[in-house]
C-alpha cells in the first residue's frame, strides 16, 4: 500500500510542480544566424531580466557532456551572445539556461552552424515491411528504395508477417544489422509489423502510465507497444516478473509468459533511429490500410524530392496552459523556423484548414481518438489538414496500437510525421540544420538528463517513446540529379546530367566508395553547368561518381549546405601513359584513428617515390602536403598543428589514388 501511495503523491508532485510555469516561459526561444568570416551568433527574445544567461557548448558531437562551468555567461539584458571561435564548415550544439527563481527556469538548445558542409559518408538502413504489401504496394517500396539509395543510404529491404512473435522479427533486424557489417543507423517500419508490448505502468510497477492515468483514475496500466524492442540490438528483454491486469484493455495486460515484456525503461542504449508507418485497423477513413500506405508512400516521395511545398511556420495550440507540455513545441520550432512564423493565438484545425504549416504542437485532455481544444479523428477525416510534422500531447493516445488512433490518424491525412510530444520532451531541433527527424527521436528514446527531460510523470527512457512516420524525413529537400552519363577520354572523364527543376547553387561532383559508402567531392567549387570533366589521370578501373544538387541553406540555426538526391554512373576508364604492369595497388592502413597528433600510414606494397600526399579539411581547404621522396611502406603525418575534426587524406601518382578520412582529436 505504501509503494502505491508513494507514486500518487510522486505524480501528482510533478504535476503541482509544472503548474507553477507554462511551456513557453520555461522555453528560450533560441534562434542562430551565422556569421561573414566566421562565427554564429546565438538569438533569443530580450525581457526584463536581472539574472544571466549561462551558456554550454558541446565541443564533441558524439560526447553527452556540457561541461561543469558554462561555456560563456550573457547580462540578462541581452538577446544573445556571439560565438566566434567556430569556422566555416562547423556546427555545435548548445544549451542556454536562465534562472531568475527556483520557479521561474527556462532552457533552450539549439544545434548551430556556419556553412556546414554536406554529408559525405552514409550508414545503412534497413527497411522492415508488412509482408502484406510486397506485390501490392511494390511500385511504391520501390520508389522509396530508390529515393533512399539516392539519398546515399545503404539499404536492405526485408519483409515480417503480421502473425509472426516480435521476438522472432528481432531475430530478423539482428541478423540484417549483423550482414550488414554494423553499419546500420536506421530501421524503417512499413506497415502493421508485429507490435511488441513492455512495461509494468502502475502504481505498484516501474513507473506510473505516462500520462498519469493509474488504477482507479482512468485505468491505462500494464505494458504499451514498444517499437523501441526493435532499436536495441541487445537481447536484455525478459518476460518473468511482471503481473499486471488492471489496464482497461487486454492487449494492455502483462503476465508472465504472456510475449509482452516486463521493461518499463530502457534496458540498453539504442542502437537504430526507428520510425513506423502502421495505417492499419484505420476504418474511419474509409479505405484499406493498403490504400493508405500507398497515399504515404506518394507523399513521401514528393516531400522528399522537392516537389510538395509547405509555409515554413508553425502553430502551438496549448490546452494546458498551466503545464509544461508546450516547451516541446517552443524549443524546437525557433531553431527551425523564424520566431515570428511561431504562432500561439490560432485554433489548432481551422488555422490548418486555411493554409500549411511545417510544424504544428497540439495538446489537451485525451482519449484515444480526441484531443480536447484539437480534434479528433474524424475531424482529419472529413477536413483539409495542411501540415507535414506534428506533434499532439494527451491522454491516451499515446498508446498508439488500437482503432482510428489519434497520433496515427495525421498519417493518414497529409502529415509525414506525429509524435507523442512533452510526455517526455522530444528534441528535434537538429533538423533545423539539416538532419533527420529519426536522429530527434533516438536521442529522445536515449535521454536521462542530458537534455531536461521535463520530469512529467517519470516518462523519460521509456519503453512507449516512438515516432510515427518516416525517420529518414527532412524539412528541407532539393529535387534529384537524373540522366547522368560519364564517358572516358583520352585519360579523363567526361560527365554530363540533366538539369533540376527548383532553386539551387548548382551542383557536385563525388567519387563514391561504394563498399564504405563514403563520398569524396571531386569539384573544389560549385558547378553551375551540367557537364564537367574530371581530368585527374587515375588508375586504369572502374569508378562509380554521383552528381547531387547543392544550395546553401540559411535557417533559424545558422546555415548548412543542403543537397538533393544524387544519379549515379560508373565508367570503365582507361588511362594514358601508364605501364600496366608497373600498376601499384595496395590498401593503406591508418592507426591510431582517431589520433590525437601523429597518423602512421602503413602498406603492404611500397608507395612510389613521387607520390603527391595531401590532406584537407572538410571544406576543401589544404592544410598539409608533400611528395614522398623515396619508396616507402611507412608514412608519419603530425597534425598537432591543426584543430580537431575531420580530414580527408589522398594519396596519389600517375598510376593509382587513394582517399582516407582522418579524425583528429586534441
Amino acid at each position: 500500500m505504501m509503494k502505491k501511495l508513494l507514486f500518487f503523491i510522486f505524480t501528482s508532485l510533478l504535476i503541482l510542480n509544472a503548474n507553477a510555469q507554462t511551456g513557453k516561459a520555461q522555453s528560450i526561444l533560441l534562434s542562430a544566424s551565422s556569421l561573414g568570416n566566421g562565427g554564429v551568433r546565438l538569438n533569443w527574445p530580450q525581457i526584463n531580466y536581472n539574472g544571466q544567461y549561462k551558456i554550454y557548448k558541446r565541443v564533441n558531437f558524439t560526447d553527452e557532456n556540457w561541461g561543469t562551468n558554462p561555456y560563456a555567461t550573457a547580462a540578462g539584458n541581452t538577446n544573445g551572445f556571439t560565438d566566434s571561435t567556430v569556422k566555416i564548415g562547423e556546427a555545435f550544439e548548445y544549451r542556454v539556461f536562465k534562472a531568475s527563481t527556483l520557479n521561474n527556469e527556462a532552457l533552450g538548445y539549439i544545434y548551430a552552424g556556419n556553412k556546414l558542409v554536406e554529408k559525405l559518408t552514409y550508414d545503412g538502413l534497413i527497411l522492415l515491411v508488412d509482408s502484406n504489401y510486397k506485390i501490392p504496394v511494390a511500385n511504391q517500396i520501390n520508389q522509396l528504395v530508390k529515393d533512399l539509395t539516392a539519398e546515399g543510404y545503404h539499404l536492405s529491404v526485408i519483409y515480417a508477417g503480421r502473425n509472426q512473435t516480435p521476438p522472432t522479427v528481432k531475430k530478423l533486424i539482428q541478423a540484417t544489422y549483423n550482414s550488414m557489417g554494423k553499419k546500420v543507423k536506421t530501421l524503417f517500419i512499413l506497415g502493421h509489423v508485429p507490435v511488441p508490448y513492455s512495461g509494468y505502468f502502475s502504481t505498484d510497477g516501474q513507473a506510473p502510465p505516462p500520462d498519469g492515468h493509474i488504477e482507479g483514475s482512468g485505468n491505462h496500466t500494464g505494458a504499451w507497444p514498444a517499437d523501441v524492442f526493435y532499436a536495441d540490438m541487445y537481447d536484455d528483454w525478459t518476460d518473468i516478473s511482471t503481473d499486471c491486469s488492471t489496464g482497461t484493455q487486454a492487449r494492455m495486460y502483462n503476465i508472465p509468459g504472456d510475449g509482452k515484456f516486463d521493461q518499463t525503461k530502457l534496458p540498453n542504449i539504442l542502437s537504430l533511429e526507428t520510425g513506423r508507418v502502421d495505417l492499419f485497423n484505420m476504418p474511419a477513413f474509409g479505405k484499406s490500410d493498403t490504400t493508405l500506405i500507398i497515399n504515404y508512400l506518394n507523399r513521401d516521395h514528393n516531400w522528399r524530392t522537392g516537389n510538395l511545398q509547405t509555409v515554413e511556420r508553425s502553430l502551438i495550440d496549448d490546452n494546458f496552459p498551466t503545464l509544461n507540455l508546450s516547451s516541446t513545441g517552443y524549443n524546437n520550432f525557433a531553431a527551425m523556423v523564424k520566431t515570428d512564423s511561431i504562432f500561439n493565438d490560432r485554433d489548432y484545425m481551422t488555422a490548418q484548414k486555411k493554409g500549411s504549416y511545417l510544424w504544428s504542437f497540439g495538446c489537451g485532455a485525451g482519449g484515444f481518438q480526441s484531443c480536447s481544444g484539437i480534434g479528433n479523428t474524424n475531424n482529419l477525416v472529413n477536413d483539409s489538414f495542411n501540415n507535414i510534422f506534428t506533434i499532439l500531447a494527451g491522454s491516451f493516445f499515446g498508446d498508439w496500437d488500437n482503432q482510428n488512433n489519434y497520433l496515427r490518424a495525421p498519417l493518414a491525412q497529409s502529415s509525414l510525421s506525429c509524435f507523442w510530444g512533452g510526455l517526455p520532451k522530444w528534441y528535434v531541433h537538429h533538423m533545423g540544420l539539416g538532419m533527420n527527424i529519426g536522429y530527434g527521436a533516438l536521442i529522445t528514446q536515449n535521454n536521462v538528463d542530458f537534455y531536461n527531460n521535463g520530469n512529467f510523470n517519470y516518462a523519460f527512457n521509456s519503453v512507449h517513446i516512438a515516432l510515427m512516420g518516416d525517420p529518414t524525413l527532412k524539412m528541407r529537400n532539393l529535387n534529384a540529379v537524373s540522366l547522368l552519363n560519364a564517358k572516358s577520354v583520352t585519360s579523363k572523364v567526361n560527365l554530363n546530367w540533366q538539369p533540376v527543376t527548383g532553386s539551387i547553387d548548382g551542383y557536385c561532383i563525388y567519387k563514391v566508395d561504394t563498399i564504405n559508402n563514403v563520398y569524396s567531392r571531386v569539384n573544389t567549387n560549385i558547378i553551375t553547368d551540367t557537364f564537367y570533366t574530371d581530368n585527374i589521370n587515375y588508375v586504369t578501373g572502374n569508378y562509380t561518381y554521383a552528381v547531387k544538387a547543392i544550395k546553401l541553406e540559411t535557417t533559424p540555426s545558422g546555415s548548412y549546405y543542403n543537397t538533393g538526391g544524387a544519379a549515379f554512373t560508373k565508367v570503365n576508364h582507361m588511362a594514358s601513359g601508364i605501364n600496366e604492369h608497373t600498376k601499384y595497388s595496395f590498401d593503406l592502413t591508418i592507426f591510431p584513428n582517431p589520433s590525437i597528433n601523429i597518423f602512421h600510414l602503413n602498406s603492404d606494397e611500397f608507395i612510389p617515390a613521387k607520390s603527391q600526399l595531401l590532406v584537407s579539411d572538410i571544406t576543401g581547404k589544404e592544410i598539409y602536403k608533400t611528395t614522398i621522396l623515396n619508396n616507402t611502406k611507412t608514412i608519419d603525418i603530425d597534425l598537432s598543428s591543426q584543430p580537431k575534426g575531420i580530414y580527408i587524406l589522398n594519396l596519389q601518382s600517375s598510376n593509382f589514388s587513394v582517399s582516407k578520412k582522418l579524425i583528429l582529436m586534441n
